[in-house]
């Protein structure tokens, strides 16, 4: 019988195999339709020169005929088109599900290294951000702000919150599980969310937040469009036109023709004066042009959503205030598509010089700037929520271990976890393991590689996840509101003259001066004071236990000293100890991983020296 995690990749499997089968017949049916094309348009051209040879009405009929024939073809080889385009981005998606099932998803180009933060150790220690971190792994967003709205709600939201504020953040947690919850029972929903912002992903960030932030202050700036101005564009395309149909007709065929390209000209003329300004006013929207449209079926496919849970309820609503972003959307889109042609030299020429095209452009880009300049960044937010939602309930789809976490709003630190894994490793590799911690401090001992530092990663990481709202990698998973501190990967700084052992410990002062402020927090500490010799580390160690031991607090601190064990006999300090221990087998080194109540009783740094032929 195959486990719900196989069962999944078969389902990305098979959908993967159903989508290059319906690609294939795509791109047959495209070929087929480009050739038809160009044997309408040659049929046309012959039956138009014919009738120009001939003069025969029938012939001119039939050129016009397969003229329209040619156009509709042209307009359902578009169709086909997006629908290669969007099958191409849909096994785009199942390939990136596919890819955590393994390590591939260690190759993604979205790994989140920009959210690095000099101040935020704690995400560098829990690998939050960067190569092979927690972001890589689950970011599914396209957009600027659903990747951005992922970090925000990944960078340690139980950092910074105040007495009384307890309930309220609880209840922000609680309201965006229930949206990740529904979003996973809704798979369709969020395949079709992620392959409509999938091409989304061909603007790199950077260039893409420049054009938006540039978009956003052109929104700002009102350019001047006097009624004046409004009259003549259209006054003088329709005397131009009318004069020009006249001459076709052979009405005053002398007098109106020169006329008529008098006016052609002065059109042109204008445009040419006008075309700086112009330019300037139409660029921001013109540099927006490829990603108007995945936003336009972004918004209307949320739109057509329906939900249950309130907050993607919410967040529906917003694009439906004061109409419909979509509908908004669509405008801008065909106001992109006109300022597009205008970067047609031939193009730029024939509007211009029959309907001043520049000048409507302006005028329909300003209008539209009145109606939804207050709206669109609002909306575009409400995209970036429903991505991040997405990628929060990644692990419920990739793993077979998870659970949606329940928060309290005790005012005391708790911790319940039922078979806790590190989600960043394999699912066949990671082993999990149970504790239940309220205040006090847990003190890990164990050999060399016994899986010490992966636990209590395995716990932050794990902690951030069930305060950003989305899936952990536990059985069942019962946690508090807490600030989160660490200290795992302490490193020393040469330029600044910081060693391994001040790093740390500035590292464990901000632990200690956060405990002062008596609010719930949880630490973890791995080696304690590993930069300084055994005598003062011990000392220094046993101070710091002694400082972070409060009714508010919870602290784990993995060692290779058994002196700590000892302070489990302190009746100040509530302290149990834990450890994990190894096997020997056949000359090998065998480890279970498991988390064991009580202190360690073996080492192994003699057997891994000889292992290496460095001892005898």
């Amino acid at each position: 019988m195959n486990s719900p995690k196989q069962n999944n990749r078969m389902v990305y499997e098979k959908d993967y195999e159903c989508s290059q089968k319906k690609l294939d017949k795509l791109t047959q049916t495209s070929n087929r339709v480009s050739f038809l094309r160009l044997i309408t348009v040659a049929v046309a051209g012959m039956a138009f020169f014919l009738w120009c040879q001939r003069k025969t009405p029938a012939f001119l009929a039939f050129a016009f005929s397969f003229a329209f024939v040619f156009l509709m073809l042209i307009r359902y080889h578009g169709i086909l088109e997006d629908e290669q385009i969007y099958l191409e981005d849909f096994q785009s998606v199942l390939k990136d599900y596919m890819a955590r099932f393994d390590d591939g998803w260690k190759g993604f180009p979205m790994n989140g290294a920009r959210y690095i933060n000099d101040d935020m150790l704690e995400s560098r220690d829990l690998d939050l951000f960067g190569k092979g971190s927690l972001y890589q792994y689950i970011c599914t967003a396209s957009t600027i702000w659903g990747q951005d709205q992922l970090a925000f709600w990944l960078r340690l939201p139980g950092r910074g919150f105040e007495k009384g504020s307890v309930p309220r953040i609880v209840q922000e947690i609680i309201s965006r599980q229930q949206a990740v919850a529904e979003l996973t029972q809704n798979p369709e929903f969020c395949m079709e969310f992620e392959t409509y912002a999938r091409e989304l992903r061909s603007i790199e960030y950077e260039k893409s937040r420049k054009i938006m932030d540039r978009f956003f202050q052109a929104l700002e700036t009102k350019n001047a469009f006097p009624a004046v101005c409004r009259i003549l564009i259209r006054l003088f395309p329709l005397v131009t036109l009318t004069l020009l149909f006249s001459v076709l007709l052979g009405i005053h065929r002398h007098p109106t023709m020169p006329i008529a390209f008098l006016l052609v000209f002065a059109q042109l003329v204008s445009a040419g004066l006008g075309f700086y300004r112009n330019n300037k006013i139409l660029s921001p929207i013109y540099q927006m042009n490829r990603a108007i449209t995945p936003y336009r079926k972004l918004f209307q496919r949320l739109e057509q959503e329906s939900f249950d849970s309130p907050y993607l309820n919410d967040l529906r609503q917003t694009l439906l205030k004061n109409g419909s972003a979509s509908t908004a959307l669509k405008e801008l889109e065909t106001i992109t598509d006109s300022v597009c042609a205008r970067h047609n030299i031939y193009a730029f020429l024939l509007y211009n010089g029959l309907f001043l095209h520049d000048y409507h452009c302006v005028e329909q880009y300003e209008n539209w700037k009145e109606k939804y300049k207050y709206s669109l960044q609002t909306w575009l937010k409400a995209v970036g929520n429903v991505e991040a939602l997405i990628s929060l309930g990644v692990i419920c789809h990739t793993r077979m271990v998870h659970c949606l976490p329940a928060i309290t709003d005790s005012r005391h630190p708790l911790l319940t976890a039922s078979d806790i894994r590190h989600p960043l490793l394999k699912e066949s590799a990671a082993v999990g393991n149970t504790i239940d911690l309220t205040h006090g401090t847990c003190i890990i001992t164990g050999s060399n590689m016994s899986g010490k530092t992966t636990f209590i990663r395995s716990i932050g990481i794990n902690v951030v996840l069930a305060y950003a709202g989305g899936f952990c990698t536990a059985s069942s998973l019962r946690i508090s509101l807490m600030e989160l501190y660490t200290s795992i990967r302490t490193e020393d700084n040469v330029n600044e003259g910081v060693s391994t052992f001040y790093a740390e410990m500035l590292q464990i002062k901000k632990m200690i001066e956060a405990s002062k402020k008596q609010l719930p927090m949880i630490s973890l500490i791995d080696e304690i004071y590993k930069g300084t010799n055994s005598r003062e580390r011990i000392f220094a160690a046993k101070e710091t236990i002694r400082n972070l031991s409060k009714p508010y607090a919870v602290t784990l601190i993995t060692t290779h000293d058994f002196e700590l064990c000892d302070l489990d006999k302190d009746l100040d300090i509530h302290a149990k100890n834990y450890h994990f221990v190894e096997n020997y087998k056949e000359n090998r080194i065998l480890f279970d991983y498991k988390l064991k109540e009580g202190r360690c009783t073996t080492t192994n740094a003699r057997y891994l020296l000889r292992m290496a032929g460095i001892l005898k």
